[in-house]
Formats: structure tokens, sequence, C-alpha cells
């Protein structure tokens, strides 16, 4: 059953934060949005991004926001601090990008010849381990058409996902949630085995691994958008929608530490 923010209780170790519908309001983050980032931040809470955007814009997210790691490609790319420089940790080993580039541009080649207006995301280009086929961002197909190239995509071997803008597909071994408990594992030093003290925000169908991974999720009221569709529901619920209901729910986690 999912509650109420009201309800979430914490304690809270960090947050893991969606961005597209979570972060942004409309395409962008709102200074208020970057403002209570940075609050949490130097209260101790510290935040990893988790997206389905490509390394290329992870990378410039590490360089530009208040993060502490960012998750890219639903996991197939993670950018870190090795203290000055940003390392990246892969969903697949290096060797194999190559071989997994390759079959993915064929399945996108014939996804696109058999689905009319499907076409690659304009940030495909960044990507390094997996692609995306536009269908809500500059592109515009019905849901139908969308979870056509979700079959499609499933049954030549990768995974695929939906997201509020894209198709999202890359080689099966991987996901937002496996390369979070990396973050949990190797930068925070925490215990996967006990995923309570870490929270997760975010608004569509692709977050649904972490929704019924981590026992302290909270999805942003447009997620409501989506409520049917998934697989895995938050186990809290904020008021309003997008940056807004980001921005209420760091208030509550701030609320949480001023009480204890």
């Amino acid at each position: 059953m999912t509650l109420p923010l009201s309800e979430l209780r914490g304690p809270v170790r960090a947050l893991f934060s969606d961005v597209d519908g979570t972060m942004t309001t409309g395409d962008r983050i709102e200074a208020s949005t970057y403002e209570a980032l940075e609050r949490l931040g130097e209260a101790g809470i510290p935040v990893i991004m988790v997206t389905g955007r490509p390394a290329g814009f992870g990378q410039a997210f590490m360089k530009m926001t208040p993060v502490l790691a960012v998750v890219s490609e639903n996991g197939g790319v993670t950018f870190v601090r090795n203290g000055r420089k940003l390392e990246k940790l892969y969903g697949v080993p290096q060797a194999s990008l190559p071989e997994w580039r390759r079959r993915m541009n064929d399945t996108a080649v014939e996804v696109m010849s058999k689905v009319p207006g499907a076409r690659l995301s304009s940030d495909s280009k960044y990507r390094e381990v997996d692609l995306a086929i536009d269908w809500n961002e500059e592109a515009s197909l019905s849901r139908d058409d969308a979870e056509l190239c979700v079959d499609m995509i499933r049954r030549a071997g990768f995974t695929a996902v939906r997201s509020s803008v894209h198709v999202n597909f890359g080689p099966p071994h991987f996901d937002k949630l496996s390369a979070c408990k990396t973050v949990i594992r190797q930068v925070l030093k925490g215990n996967v085995d006990d995923l309570a003290p870490y929270c997760f925000v975010g608004d569509a169908l692709n977050d649904a691994p972490m929704f019924g991974g981590l026992p302290t999720s909270v999805g942003v009221a447009n997620v409501k958008h989506w409520w049917d569709e998934l697989a895995h529901k938050p186990a809290y619920l904020t008021e309003h929608a997008e940056g807004r209901g980001l921005r209420e729910l760091i208030a509550h986690l701030m609320s949480l530490r001023t009480n204890r």
C-alpha cells in the first residue's frame, strides 16, 4: 500500500533521485530545486542522480550539480569521484561493448523500419552502453507503438524499458537498482542487505526496479500518470508533481533530521 509522504519516518542516509520529471520541472532543474539539493547535501544527506540519460549527460551532471554520484543509462554507466578525477563503473565488461553496440544498432534499425515514426533519441550519440528510441520527447508515438518497440527489442535479447520520454534498451545485465547497490557498497560503504536507510524518488516506468527494491521509495505525484502500468509502486507519494514534489520530499527529510 502506498502511503502519503508524511508517513515516512526515516532515518535516511542518502537520497537517490531520478532526473526527468522528478528533479526537472518541464525540461529544466529550477533554481529552487537546485538550492534544495545543495541544502540536503550540506545537512549530511548526499544526493545521487539515477537517470536513463546518457553517460555524456552523467559526466556533465557530476561537474555541474551538488551530487555524490550519477547513475546514467539506467545503470549502464555510473560516475563516482576518485579524488579529483571521475571514475566510470560499467554495467557490462568494457571489452564486450563493441559487440553489444553492433547488435543494438542492428535492432534499432529493425525497430525503426517497422514502427512508423520511431527514431533514435537525439541523446543516443552521447551513450556508451545503451541506446534509446524516442517516443515522447521530440518524437510522438502512441503508448501502443512504444510498447511494440519494447516487445521487439526484448525479443531481440535486450532489456528494454519505457521512461516518460524514451524506450531505453541495452544488455540484460543491469538496471537502476543494481547500479545503486554498487554505489551503496563502494561509495557509501553501506550494507546492501539493508536498504531501508536509502531513499529513492522517481516518476516513471523505468523507476519500477527502485520502487520494488528500496523500502523507502517515493513517487512524485506525476507518477500517477503511469500508475496502472507500474510493476512495482512506490511506498510513499508526494502531494506535488515534478520538481515541486522533490522539494516537498527534501523538506520532509530535513525535518526528520531537525526533529531527531
